[in-house]
């Protein structure tokens, strides 16, 4: 990852309405029990708040902590009148013409004038509160643009593996050169907060998603794949979970992918 150089809100703006935002594997949301919230105290959620918050910061800071050398914060007023925090990480590949936002929590703060925020203090609120009409017109406008992009999605995929801890983002990119290999032309995107591998005209064959104690390598098709995988309730949902004391079978892995790209797969 890399957050070299300097972010503003319009810049935050931008790489939204590109498509170029994706919610962390682990993102939180309400994650600050040391910060007292009124309105917002319960039930914050990534389509209804993250995005239309990014869509009006009115502040944008380098995250101040240690283990956040990536990080950024910014600060957007609610409807409902108080404010919110989204922390997040610009990702970056080596050899990439943009960048990615990796949403990594959201979490309100209450305050008409100010607000006391732990990592940058007192900060002075803008006057500009939207209605709620305008923050749902937001959304509506990041939707559109979501429905409207065709571009191949490898940097999002790249930030959300990389977004992985340890042994998990090892089985991921593992997995991930597996089907490079196998489907040179692969297309790649972050949908439903997981990353999809599909073929033109084929729509997606596999995906991968991570859990507290496994990463699950999925494959998605019209027909049982042979052998068929140890587990899934039917073709579309046929996978592999990965320990993190397995040793994942490449050939048979890579195997499994050359016959899901080969069948007709979930719609793009």
């Amino acid at each position: 990852m890399s957050a070299s150089g300097s972010l503003t809100v319009q810049r935050v703006s931008e790489l939204v309405m590109a498509n170029r935002t994706i919610r962390a594997p682990y993102y939180q949301a309400d994650h600050d029990e040391g910060v007292r919230f009124t309105d917002l105290e319960k039930g914050l959620q990534w389509g209804a708040d993250a995005i239309p918050a990014l869509l009006g910061l009115f502040r944008v800071e380098r995250d101040t902590r240690d283990d956040h050398p990536d990080g950024w914060v910014g600060f957007a007023r609610h409807w409902r009148g108080d404010t919110l925090r989204v922390d997040f990480d610009l990702f970056s590949g080596p050899e990439e013409p943009d960048s990615v936002l990796v949403v990594t929590a959201i979490s309100g703060r209450a305050g008409e004038e100010t607000i006391v925020d732990e990592d940058f203090g007192e900060i002075e609120l803008t006057d500009e509160v939207p209605t709620q009409e305008e923050w749902e017109v937001r959304s509506k406008r990041y939707q559109a643009a979501r429905r409207k992009d065709d571009t191949d999605g490898s940097t999002a995929v790249k930030a959300y593996v990389a977004a992985l801890p340890g042994w998990k983002s090892e089985v991921a990119t593992q997995f991930d050169e597996i089907i490079q290999r196998e489907v040179p032309d692969v297309r790649r995107a972050v949908k439903y907060h997981q990353p999809f591998y599909g073929v033109e005209d084929g729509g997606w064959f596999a995906s991968f998603s991570a859990f507290k104690n496994h990463v699950k390598l999925s494959f998605v098709c019209d027909a049982y794949l042979e052998p068929e995988p140890p587990s899934g309730t039917g073709p579309e949902r046929q996978a592999l979970d990965v320990k993190e004391t397995d040793t994942l079978d490449e050939e048979q892995v890579a195997s499994w992918v050359r016959q899901a790209a080969d069948n007709p797969g979930m719609g793009w």
